[in-house]
């Protein structure tokens, strides 16, 4: 038995467990009465909890050795097969007869259908996602056969088998003695060690949270009117369903609430910060509550609840998935969900699972998929939880012991779990996201993994396998650049159109020389135009021009600035590594320095040192000789074809592909803010200039041949 995933190409194979099987019941049979009869004959019993309304359910044999063929002939069994594992030691339990196939986008429901129908499969259930299939094979199909099938065919995106998944909530057995949440705060209050927690309050005075920012928890429902979520949970609206598990489904008597796990992690990311019970790390943010079945529902139900989340997310501000589960081996659509997700800029964490097992040699999903921030359990002391999983695929840890948060009738618990560790990273991504709502998905992942607290040395055996360490919060929110706003105030239009690939700006200011001069201030501007460029000097509030010169010798210039004396320009591909000195008043070329090879493509003086940068790197560089005093990657990341500075500690680097001015520090490198260029374009910010008197930044807009000014804010 095997088949090959054709979204990520690997290749599975089955190899049948003995004594277990999937059973699906006839449709006119009673599966309960069906299955006392089977466990009266010795022929079977439920391995796990069997619900009517499903129709199916695992079955241990009764009998060593059992004919399998044989146990399907017996009164109300409609089809069965056995349970498998597959190649990377996941139990995979597939129902027989059944497979799911999606569409690409762009299909239309007829042609879908027609496809179905060609192969004379009976459509059990379309899910909620377009174009997306639960499908009843024809009698004696081999459903490994019907994979291949459909997966030749141009219009599928993809085609598995209709697998379902048991005991998938992730975490350990409650531990009552624990009533406090270490966690946020650990003074050894448990026996732990001190400060080895997330540091929420340090964190707190920075960012509490922001309603518009969205923690969506997908796990087994959430207690509604508990006092310390209810006033956190949106408002569903009129007619949308956000149960995507059976409707009918009731826990067994004596078993823990249905809404008990996905309670619990609500409150960890997002509980109301209300003078009483517990608040979670991100006590400002909204909850969205979206019921998954973790008790053997079937997993194109939880792809459906992903691609839900994705295709209302625009609504909110932004959305971070919170989710506490795992699954028995790869599921391609939820896979193709998570990937759908991130490329609509949701941040997806997963637990990362706690079977005690190194994932790099038995991967367990979702947890080790690159787009999805997988997290580790540690324990009061930061050391890795006995239970956690670990490996390279883990990207970070967080406290997953005697973890107190929500549980349902308005009451609080202990819970063990990598489970409790998840909503805790998403709990984060929900402050860092409410500081500053410009970052992307991937920059608030990166935040959080390159802020983490080495833990290596208190976890020996395991380096390289707990990510990048345990989550602080705080660290965290202090290396999140601020939101700031740029005021346009006006615009003026290039005295000459681009023709090239680069603009530049800067400010031309002479000094008082007596008391009686006021100071010359003037936008220097210029613009590629092949073999023949013009530096302009020009009003900088009309734009009027008010002379021009030819930097002879200089015709690809990228970068630009004004050192007191001369204008010192960096050029792209003509003189490409070295800068050179023009004379304001003439144009001819009175001085040159060497500088690291490359694209010279943003320029600036802070009065003491230039700062140049070729694309990636911006390099501190002597004035006067050349010599590199200093390079480092563009802070934030991205790239740089402008520089500008404040006249103090700031600097201004301009990203044309991100059409982003990121604010750093120029000691630290620490990024002070970040925010987008106005107008419209592919390229709005390829030449930035500071009026350091007025407080004014320019940028050139290249796309529109226009340079906008203005203030921060």
């Amino acid at each position: 038995m095997k088949y090959k995933d054709k979204l990520s190409g690997k290749e599975f194979t089955f190899t049948p467990k003995t004594g277990q099987v999937m059973v699906k019941f006839s449709a006119d049979a009673d599966m309960l009465s069906a299955t006392r009869s089977l466990e009266k004959n010795r022929i079977m019993t439920p391995l796990y909890d069997s619900t009517p309304s499903r129709g199916y359910g695992c079955y241990q044999l009764l009998e060593d050795g059992a004919d399998v063929q044989s146990v399907a002939k017996q009164p109300g069994i409609g089809s069965l097969m056995p349970v498998v594992v597959d190649n990377e030691g996941n139990e995979r339990f597939f129902l027989p007869g059944e497979i799911t196939v999606q569409f690409k986008p762009g299909v239309s429901p007829e042609a879908q259908e027609k496809v179905i129908a060609g192969h004379h499969c009976t459509i059990l259930r379309k899910q909620q996602t377009p174009g997306y299939y639960t499908l009843q094979l024809p009698s004696g199909m081999d459903i490994f056969d019907a994979i291949e099938t459909f997966n030749k065919n141009d219009d599928v995106l993809f085609a598995e088998p209709s697998n379902v998944g048991y005991n998938d909530a992730l975490y350990m057995p409650d531990d009552p003695s624990f009533n406090n949440q270490w966690y946020l705060h650990n003074t050894g209050q448990t026996g732990g060690t001190s400060d080895a927690d997330v540091d929420a309050p340090a964190a707190w005075d920075i960012e509490r949270g922001d309603a518009g920012i969205v923690i969506a928890v997908l796990d087994t429902g959430v207690d509604l009117d508990h006092p310390d979520l209810q006033g956190n949970i949106l408002s569903r609206p009129t007619g949308e369903d956000w149960d995507f598990a059976d409707p009918d489904l009731v826990p067994e008597p004596g078993t823990e609430s249905w809404e008990d796990h996905g309670t619990h992690c609500a409150g960890i990311a997002a509980g109301v910060d209300n003078g009483t019970g517990i608040l979670g790390l991100a006590p400002g943010c909204s909850i969205l509550p979206i019921r998954i079945d973790l008790h053997g529902g079937a997993y194109q139900n939880r792809a459906d609840a992903i691609n839900f989340v994705t295709s209302i997310a625009p609504r909110y501000g932004h959305v971070v998935m919170s989710c506490s589960w795992r699954t028995s081996g790869n599921v391609t659509a939820i896979q193709n969900a998570i990937i759908a997700a991130n490329t609509q800029g949701i941040l997806v964490c997963f637990a990362a699972g706690n079977d005690y097992t190194d994932t790099d040699v038995t991967p367990k999903y979702p947890g080790v998929m690159p787009e999805v921030l997988s997290v580790a359990a540690t324990d009061h002391k930061d050391v890795k939880a006995g239970f956690s999983n670990y490996g390279s695929s883990v990207d970070v840890s967080a406290p997953g012991v005697n973890i107190y948060s929500t549980v349902p009738n308005d009451t609080y618990g202990s819970k063990d779990g990598t489970s409790m560790a998840c909503p805790l990273v998403a709990g984060l991504a929900g402050l860092i996201w409410s500081r500053n709502p410009t970052l992307t998905h991937l920059e608030v992942r990166t935040i959080i993994e390159n802020n983490c607290d080495n833990i290596n040395a208190l976890n020996p055996g395991y380096n390289g396998k707990l990510g990048k360490g345990r989550i602080n919060a705080y660290r965290a929110l202090n290396a999140t650049p601020a939101l700031c706003r740029f005021k346009v105030k006006g615009k003026i239009k290039f005295p000459q159109k681009n023709a090239g690939s680069s603009s530049a700006l800067t400010f031309y200011t002479t000094a008082v020389r007596f008391p009686w001069f006021r100071p010359v201030r003037q936008l220097l501007f210029l613009t590629q135009k092949p073999y023949s460029e013009r530096i302009y000097f020009l009003n900088p509030t009309t734009g009027a021009v008010i002379r021009s010169i030819d930097p002879r010798n200089n015709d690809t210039i990228g970068g630009m600035t004004w050192d007191g004396k001369a204008i010192r320009v960096a050029n792209v591909t003509t003189g490409a590594g070295s800068i050179n000195a023009i004379n304001p008043s003439t144009g001819a070329q009175v001085g040159s320095i060497s500088a690291p090879s490359g694209r010279g493509e943003g320029l600036t003086y802070d009065g003491k040192h230039l700062y140049y940068s070729t694309i990636s790197r911006i390099h501190k560089i002597n004035p006067a000789t050349g010599a590199v005093l200093r390079s480092f990657p563009v802070p934030g990341g991205g790239r740089c074809r402008a520089l500008t500075h404040n006249g103090g500690n700031l600097i201004f680097a301009g990203d044309p592909f991100a059409n982003e001015i990121i604010v750093f520090d120029k000691t630290s490198l620490r990024v002070s803010c970040r925010f987008k260029a106005p107008g419209r374009g592919n390229y709005r910010v390829d030449g930035l200039a500071y009026d350091k008197i007025t407080k004014t930044l320019y940028i050139a807009n290249q796309s529109e041949n226009l340079i906008y000014y203005g203030k921060l804010a």
